[in-house]
């Protein structure tokens, strides 16, 4: 999904959105995970948004009802059938290609795969757009058999994404099973950590002005530690493989996807898959 908002994002730019609301709908929304509209959501910021939202469904109110432990009523709210937008922007999924952000701003939008040039010195998994867990599952997915050449970090969201690390399997291993054969850094503590840059003993905080590639949501100058570093914000699959190439790298360039199908987590986690929905309206 960081492709998708980061596409977004290159398009309306910082301030397309200021002090307005993103909505999300279309088809292909019915077949995102919650996990998955929250990365939708959650970068609305980015764009200038006060909040991001997607209309609520069967996927939506089964997420409620497996929390409401008090089974509590709730009241779903939609947008009145006649709701004047201030713009509308329609994208074609099938259309769409890994994306990154580069520095220093979250529209600066480049597809991944013209910046195969850029040599790289880490890798950050984390935050809480990116470190979710199918985020780490994702880039698991790609790191399969494989070994990383620069320093990879890895850090949780939360200590529940943590506790998932260690036993949701692929291919009958752990996700840190994986994460270790590849050569990546021990998951970390959930945290922040280098996401807001912070003091220089920050875990993973870029002390030196290193280029890295980084699933977080802003790339601004100093945003990660030091002021010359460079931050490309990427989704968990481009940074996975970045890691592998140790530059930023298309993950279509070393993971060979199946284009005719969608993987969720469910899907990744059992090795089967379901087919993608198509489109998505922005307004």
């Amino acid at each position: 999904m960081q492709d998708i908002i980061l596409q977004i994002i290159g398009d309306i730019g910082v301030a397309g959105a200021t002090y307005r609301s993103m909505e999300f709908a279309g088809s292909a929304l019915g077949q995102l995970s919650m996990e998955e509209r929250q990365t939708l959501c959650n970068m609305a910021i980015e764009a200038g948004g006060k909040n991001g939202v997607i209309p609520a469904d069967d996927v939506t109110t089964a997420y409620v009802n497996a929390r409401n432990a008090g089974n509590k009523p709730y009241e779903i709210f939609k947008a009145d059938p006649n709701a004047k937008y201030f713009s509308k922007k329609r994208y074609d999924m099938s259309n769409l290609e890994p994306v990154v952000a580069k520095p220093h701003s979250p529209d600066n939008k480049a597809l991944a795969k013209d910046c195969r040039g850029t040599k790289i010195d880490r890798v950050y998994i984390g935050s809480c757009t990116g470190g979710k867990t199918e985020d780490f599952a994702a880039a698991a997915r790609i790191l399969q058999n494989q070994k990383v050449r620069v320093p990879t970090f890895l850090v949780p969201a939360t200590q529940k994404v943590y506790n998932d690390i260690q036993t949701l399997k692929i291919g009958g291993r752990t996700l840190a099973s994986i994460f270790r054969e590849a050569g990546c850094l021990e998951p970390a503590s959930p945290s922040c950590a280098a996401c807001l840059g912070g003091p220089a003993d920050t875990y993973a905080r870029m002390n030196q002005p290193f280029q890295c590639v980084s699933t977080t949501n802003r790339n601004f100058p100093g945003r990660m530690g030091h002021k010359d570093a460079g931050i490309y914000l990427a989704s968990p699959y481009t940074a996975a493989a970045s890691a592998i190439t140790g530059y930023v790298t298309d993950p279509r360039e070393v993971f060979a996807f199946d284009q005719d199908k969608r993987w969720a987590i469910e899907d990744i986690l059992t090795d089967s898959a379901r087919v993608e929905g198509q489109e998505m309206h922005l307004a």
